[in-house]
């Protein structure tokens, strides 16, 4: 398999759009774009930004808008993952948390783990002044993204699907191309607001990967969709909280 390199950043970049999002490009069997994933972030809060500045004066309706996109656009990917998750944390023992995890019904806990993550989204984008809506949305995608790429290396995967296949794919080159480019991204932005609600994103994501694996022994794929669910949250919650 051909692994994505800084030299063919198109291609790459593609491959990770073809990942993150419903868009028809890319595709993870040829390479998994773990590069770009920081870049793709940043597009996915730039696109999710535009309902919030057309309805500044309905800003509740914009914030519902901007989560319904990051929602759809992923396809629910990644809430899929929290809800399995949380399903999973819920068993009583490994063997009905591997079937949790399998099951494709969502389970009490995990709608409300969905819900309310929707809820606090939502509340975090209506809390920001117009003037950083699109550079915290940018920065919250971004650094959200990067969470699997960067996490890659530093949790054991397992699993016989998404979860082993990424740690054997993603290589540190491709955790260096994505670090990077999110601190570029946030240096663009010209404020220590946003690297301070980048690193607020990348430490929610990495933790919530640590205790996974604690917990489970290893991470699987909905286990980084869950991690990337609450980085968003945690980059929201800390641009808020500043502004």
């Amino acid at each position: 398999m051909v692994h994505p390199t800084v030299t063919l950043l198109p291609r790459t970049v593609l491959a990770a759009a073809g990942f993150l999002t419903r868009l028809p490009v890319g595709g993870r069997t040829a390479a998994t774009g773990a590069a770009a994933f920081g870049v793709v972030g940043a597009g996915i809060g730039l696109v999710a930004a535009l309902p919030v500045l057309a309805l500044r004066d309905a800003q509740l309706l914009g914030a519902a808008l901007a989560v319904a996109v990051v929602a759809i656009g992923s396809g629910g990917l990644h809430l899929d993952g929290l809800a399995d998750t949380t399903d999973a944390l819920a068993a009583p023992s490994p063997d009905r948390a591997e079937r949790a995890r399998r099951d494709p019904a969502v389970g009490a806990l995990g709608a409300a783990a969905v819900s309310l993550v929707l809820l606090a989204d939502a509340a975090a984008i209506g809390a920001l002044p117009p003037a950083v809506v699109v550079p915290a949305l940018v920065v919250a995608g971004a650094a959200s993204r990067s969470v699997p790429v960067l996490g890659a290396r530093l949790v054991r995967h397992g699993g016989a699907g998404l979860g082993r296949w990424w740690g054997d794919e993603v290589r540190p080159i491709d955790g260096l191309a994505c670090a990077a480019s999110l601190a570029l991204i946030a240096l663009v932005t010209g404020s220590p607001v946003h690297a301070v609600a980048a690193g607020a994103a990348l430490a929610a994501g990495l933790v919530t990967l640590g205790l996974l694996a604690r917990r489970f022994g290893a991470v699987t794929g909905d286990g980084h969709g869950a991690a990337i669910e609450l980085a968003f949250l945690a980059g929201l919650v800390a641009e808020a909280a500043a502004a």
